[in-house]
């Protein structure tokens, strides 16, 4: 099983998850929701997350036929776990958020092997981003705009939003797998 496969199923499996939950997020209230169904989602957020983060950091996530996948796992991983991020003091999750970004910025290329790699003029438009994220983050926490991120998580984690963003990674999970194309969704987009 090559990798792209590894990373299309274990969307599709939580997308399965998520529809699920988002199901029982919808029709129950708060207090009654699955306790099982919310810790499941939680950790197979976290894991979606890590594995997305993990493609992005050795480069294979944003290169060639992931890079499609990748970004949808990222967003699925933190639909999952919105609400449990909503109890986590506001500067984690950013650090996170900032730390999936920038990952995703040095994926699109590849990690620079030294610092004479990383100055290259090719690596100069990483760099600028990479520096705008972090000034962007820090003035997000600067600010400390711990209720916008708030309104952001409970939105992502409300469960019509989660069915969407599951039902989403199950399409075009299933169309990757179906079709054998790496863009999945995409290609008709």
């Amino acid at each position: 099983m090559n990798i792209l496969t590894f990373y299309v199923l274990g969307l599709l499996v939580a997308g399965l998850l998520g529809t699920v939950m988002g199901v029982n997020r919808t029709l129950k209230t708060r207090e009654h929701e699955s306790p099982i169904l919310q810790s499941l989602s939680t950790i197979v957020g976290v894991l979606l997350i890590a594995i997305s983060a993990y493609s992005m950091f050795t480069a294979g996530g944003t290169v060639g036929s992931a890079r499609y996948v990748v970004p949808l796992m990222m967003i699925q991983g933190l639909s999952l776990c919105a609400r449990w991020f909503e109890s986590i003091h506001v500067t984690a999750v950013l650090i996170l958020i900032l730390g999936l970004g920038i990952l995703f910025v040095l994926g699109q290329g590849g990690m620079p092997q030294s610092i004479t790699d990383l100055l290259q003029k090719q690596n100069t438009r990483k760099l600028i981003i990479i520096a705008f994220i972090v000034l962007g983050g820090g003035g997000i926490l600067i600010i400390s705009v711990e209720k916008l991120l708030d309104i952001v998580l409970d939105i992502l984690g409300q469960g019509l939003v989660v069915i969407a963003i599951s039902v989403i990674g199950v399409v075009h999970a299933v169309l990757i797998l179906s079709s054998g194309d790496s863009r999945g969704l995409i290609r008709y987009l």
